[in-house]
């Protein structure tokens, strides 16, 4: 599978960390800094990092065809938006399926690697996914060891209601990542 990966310069930390992660689950990468690719592209998959950088240079004005300035108009299946960071999609883009990193702080997983080549291929089993999962789910977020998370498994509210925490358990001297569901208080957690 070939994947387009198009950022921003000011991500390419991340971008750098997740094109690694794409090539060990076997795609092939092409990394697109400051630009859009353009719409001759053979590629598969087109995975476009989101972040404020993005929103700045590419989110006003939208295009004709309702879509930032110069991306290509490649159809549900064949774009993946990944958001860096809590900077919404435009409305154009925010019913596509997409993956949001809990924290750009936080490094980029396998499972969300495994996770962009599932939805560009929209075939082959999905990797692990907490909560209830199915193709019409919209967003996917990563919380790095806590795994990826559909919703909430309790509520089963979008994981966009998921946030993450990081706090210090000072009876047991440990330090903990933690996952909160700000709809009905739901947690999880593991070591640092």
């Amino acid at each position: 599978m070939r994947i387009r990966l198009s950022y921003r310069s000011q991500d390419e930390y991340l971008a750098s960390s997740l094109a690694t992660l794409l090539r060990r689950v076997g795609a092939d990468v092409v990394c697109d800094a400051d630009t859009f690719c353009s719409e001759s592209s053979d590629d598969d998959t087109v995975v476009l990092l989101w972040s404020v950088a993005a929103q700045a240079a590419w989110g006003e004005p939208l295009g004709d065809t309702g879509l930032p300035d110069g991306l290509p108009d490649t159809g549900a299946a064949r774009l993946v938006p990944v958001r860096l960071d809590a900077t919404p999609l435009p409305r154009s883009l925010s019913d596509l399926r997409h993956i949001r990193l809990a924290s750009s702080k936080e490094p980029v997983t396998e499972g969300t690697a495994a996770m962009i080549v599932h939805m560009g291929r929209a075939a082959g089993p999905a990797p692990a996914v907490r909560g209830h999962y199915s193709e019409h789910t919209v967003v996917i977020s990563d919380f790095s060891r806590l795994g990826l998370f559909a919703s909430c498994p309790r509520c089963d509210a979008s994981s966009e209601r998921l946030r993450p925490y990081l706090t210090v358990d000072h009876l047991h001297d440990r330090a903990l990542r933690l996952v909160i569901c700000g709809a009905c208080g739901w947690q999880d957690a593991c070591d640092l």
